[in-house]
């Protein structure tokens, strides 16, 4: 039996636990966590009430931060997920490393392809970290949006317990990092979202999907613009997430 999580887990546990007729509440806490190359990276976990429920592990935009999946939490937590949103390596609160300051918009776009294959580390760093608070990391789902995608496709082959992938305006090729072949070899279930309006992503949601090993769902919107920004034209996206998140968990299948 899975140890049950005391410390920080109890404390976020503690606001789900209501009388008949009050209205349930969740509870965001900061937290903060190293990855093997030095990043102190920060994160908002927000806890289901259950220590083996799944997790969502939430990976923003370029020159983003966690604070735009603000949308989309409560509706993953609702639907018995753990949640975190991290603010990736040079994003957000996540600028130290070893005593230094590395801002993203110091960072040549030229240079950022190294960024993101460096992001792998962010996603292991995570979910070593939720282990070691007594959660049940057999059942992840990786979500990012725009470049965040490319993290979750490369972290897929890498991170155990991985089930499935939502990806918000994907690219095949961002900042350099070609990502066709993690999807060729990923064989979860995997979610490309994007809109029309968004044409580079539309197109590269759609090559992603046609080049992924296993079951894959498509959806393209007519208009909503990029990644996260799709939230506010596009509110269907949230419950689309949720959903195939919460069946992907469910089935029975392979973990990476």
């Amino acid at each position: 039996m899975r140890p049950r999580a005391h410390g920080l887990i109890l404390l976020l546990a503690l606001p789900l636990v209501v009388g008949a007729g009050e209205t349930r509440r969740q509870l965001s806490l900061p937290v903060s966590f190293e990855t093997s190359d030095g990043f102190v990276l920060k994160a908002d976990l927000t806890s289901a009430a259950d220590t083996n429920a799944p997790i969502a592990i939430l990976l923003h935009m370029y020159r983003s931060d966690r604070r735009a999946w603000g949308p989309l939490v409560p509706d993953l937590v609702a639907a018995g997920f753990t949640v975190l949103a991290i603010d990736q390596r040079a994003h957000g609160e996540s600028q130290q490393r070893r005593g230094e300051t590395v801002s993203v918009a110091a960072i040549p776009r030229a240079a950022f392809g190294e960024v993101v294959r460096a992001g792998v580390r962010d996603v292991q760093a995570a979910v070593s970290y939720l282990a070691k608070q007594g959660l049940a990391t057999d059942r992840l789902v990786l979500v990012g949006a725009s470049s965040g995608c490319s993290v979750s496709l490369l972290s897929a082959e890498k991170v155990e317990g991985v089930r499935a992938l939502v990806l918000l305006s994907p690219g095949t090729n961002y900042f350099g990092v070609d990502v066709l072949e993690a999807a060729s070899r990923f064989p979860g279930p995997l979610l490309a979202v994007a809109a029309e309006d968004d044409r580079p992503a539309a197109e590269s949601a759609r090559i992603i999907a046609s080049r992924h090993r296993g079951p894959d769902d498509l959806e393209i919107y007519r208009s909503g613009g990029h990644g996260t920004r799709l939230f506010g034209p596009q509110p269907r996206v949230k419950q689309r997430i949720v959903e195939f998140a919460r069946k992907a968990v469910e089935a029975e299948g392979p973990s990476h």
